[in-house]
């Protein structure tokens, strides 16, 4: 199964829900459709909420992950004019990991993410609230 990638524009944020069984290119694909929708509206912070995902990641696929949510952060913090991504990323455990191994290693890499298992807790990441603001 595929996962599946809702998307809605909020005032100062992307919201990008996601749902389905877990699968690592899955996961590729949903951070690369939340970016893709996110760019050309400016916004530059995403909330990635991944709650309704099934799945338990093994810890090479939340180093994938990790290193994936890096490199292109990267290449989008390169273009010019250069854009710098904020990503919140709201699940619950199993697919998070209590450790947070995948955002240690996303951020080693330079990567601006936060994984959270409250969803209060990563839209004050993202300096925002549910209603956009």
């Amino acid at each position: 199964m595929t996962l599946t990638v809702d998307i809605e524009s909020r005032e100062y944020y992307l919201l990008a829900v996601v749902s389905g069984a877990f699968s690592l290119r899955g996961a590729q694909e949903a951070f690369h459709r939340a970016t893709k929708a996110a760019l050309p509206l400016g916004l530059n912070r995403i909330l990635l909420d991944a709650s309704a995902v099934t799945g338990n990641p093994s810890q090479d696929e939340r180093y994938a992950l990790g290193v994936y949510v890096a490199d292109a952060q990267r290449r989008f913090a390169a273009q010019s004019p250069p854009c710098v991504l904020q990503m919140a990323i709201y699940g619950h455990r199993p697919l998070v990991d209590p450790n947070r191994f995948g955002e240690i290693v996303a951020l080693n890499r330079g990567a601006k993410v936060k994984v959270s298992e409250r969803l209060d807790e990563a839209l004050a990441w993202l300096g925002v609230t549910a209603e956009g603001r």
